[in-house]
């Protein structure tokens, strides 16, 4: 007997067995504090270091300031301040003469020498150590740019809070934008400056004692309702003074790109697709980044390597000309369970192997679990089940091979006739009944291809194959 096998593939789609509802899938920009120069400063609840104790301070600054007094109007731009405005007492980061960083104490200071007003972003440092033989030393961009001693001893007084973008004394304002203050209670080494100034620290070593990101808000958007300036390693928040918080001034604006602190990598399997969080929807397997913010306000980076299983749905059809009523599930090392497409989708009991062989006229599918997926295939018909054949010379189809333009010839007259022709995919592509005629006419348009013929007629159901040209 002759096989006709016919393939259809499809890959359905499943629901995804796994989703991270807690990674944010998206960019959050790194902002900073843009102050304007008039009376825009900071007041954070962190008492700086005291005494005699040693000390670092880092900031990202950006500015096209003027900071040199008496040369066109220059005015010294703080960044950083703590202490009493009397010699000694105070602990000023500012930048001063050459337009480069300076620290003073009150009566004396030491200058860097590396201009720093060009309109870019520059990271600036000052560390203290009281034991090392050149106690100050200040760094620009994670290079070393002046060191040395002072001629007053340092002595910052007790009991004030530091200050970010305007003096103690309630003077010089810094004009541009601030980002990324680190406020230390140890003398921070060159190589661990080097290391560090370009990242943001999303896991900061206890010698941190303040740190103020400014990644809050929109940038130069609608940020009225913010009101402090977040510390990521405690709670010695500062409060905002003067702000306007709208516009591209005054406000938070986009800050300096850093790299994220800590990686983190996942694995995710899902079926057919991935959605994440954000609706952004995957297809295919591989290593997916996300820049997200942790609780402390801090960038970073976590690694998706997501896998996409798929589940075959394919089913291949044979049997013979007449019937294809065997159903071949595609899918291998599966379980399966077919059902009947024309009871409501009902499973068919007993029906769970790989192959099912159809004993009625039908629609059927089949419902593959594979790779810890389950999806259905699309619903195949069987048709001519128990058609008894009848003897060649009874019924004819004239002419056979046709353009779809035939007749069927009974051979006698019947009383009701009913005619007809299914494709090779199952489907029935055409009907037609007639009443007390032995020579039906038969005029369907058809494609090219093979056919089966269907005549119920006095009490018999018989097929007859048809060749359309």
């Amino acid at each position: 007997m002759k096989q006709t096998i016919l393939r259809r593939s499809a890959l359905g789609l499943c629901a995804t067995l796994f989703s991270l509802t807690s990674m944010q899938a998206q960019t959050i920009p790194s902002n900073a504090l843009h102050f304007d120069g008039t009376d825009d400063y900071v007041v954070t609840t962190h008492q700086g270091a005291s005494g005699n104790s040693a000390r670092s301070v880092e900031a990202w600054i950006r500015t096209t300031a003027n900071c040199i007094p008496g040369a066109g109007g220059g005015i010294q731009q703080t960044i950083v301040d703590w202490g009493v405005f009397a010699t000694g007492t105070r602990f000023t980061f500012n930048l001063l003469w050459a337009n480069a960083p300076r620290i003073e104490v009150g009566g004396n200071g030491l200058s860097g020498v590396t201009a720093v007003n060009d309109g870019y972003w520059h990271h600036v440092a000052v560390t203290y150590d009281p034991n090392a033989t050149n106690q100050y030393k200040i760094y620009v961009d994670g290079q070393l740019d002046a060191q040395g001693n002072l001629t007053v001893s340092t002595n910052t007084s007790t009991g004030t809070y530091a200050q970010i973008g305007k003096r103690v004394d309630g003077t010089n304002p810094f004009t541009g934008e601030i980002d990324e203050v680190r406020i230390w209670n140890t003398a921070r080494t060159a190589a661990q400056i080097a290391a560090n100034y370009t990242k943001e620290l999303c896991s900061p070593p206890i010698t941190l004692v303040a740190y103020y990101q400014a990644n809050q808000g929109i940038a130069s958007g609608n940020n009225s309702a913010i009101s402090t300036l977040t510390d990521a390693v405690g709670n010695q928040h500062g409060t905002l003074y003067n702000f306007a918080l709208t516009g591209s001034s005054s406000n938070f604006v986009a800050g300096v790109s850093l790299s994220g602190g800590k990686d983190t990598t996942v694995s995710a399997s899902a079926c057919s697709s991935f959605t994440d969080p954000l609706g952004t929807t995957y297809t295919s397997s591989g290593t997916y980044a996300y820049a997200y913010t942790m609780a402390n306000g801090c960038d970073s980076t976590i690694y998706l390597q997501l896998t996409i299983d798929t589940v075959e749905t394919g089913v291949t059809q044979s049997g013979t000309l007449q019937t294809m009523n065997i159903l071949t599930a595609d899918a291998s090392n599966a379980t399966y369970q077919w059902i009947d497409c024309g009871n409501g989708g009902a499973s068919i009991s007993g029906a769970t192997s790989q192959t099912y062989t159809a004993t009625a006229n039908g629609s059927y599918a089949v419902i593959v679990t594979q790779n810890g997926c389950t999806d259905t295939s699309t619903c195949y018909t069987v048709a001519g089940i128990s058609l008894r054949e009848a003897s060649p010379v009874e019924i004819k189809l004239m002419p056979n091979p046709s353009k779809g333009t035939f007749s069927v010839d009974l051979g006698q007259t019947a009383a009701k006739v009913t005619v007809e022709i299914w494709d090779v995919m199952g489907r029935r592509v055409y009907q037609k009944s007639t009443e007390n005629l032995q020579r039906i006419p038969i005029q369907a348009k058809l494609s090219p291809g093979v056919y089966l013929v269907k005549i119920q007629a006095n009490g018999q159901s018989v097929t007859r194959r048809m060749v359309v040209e």
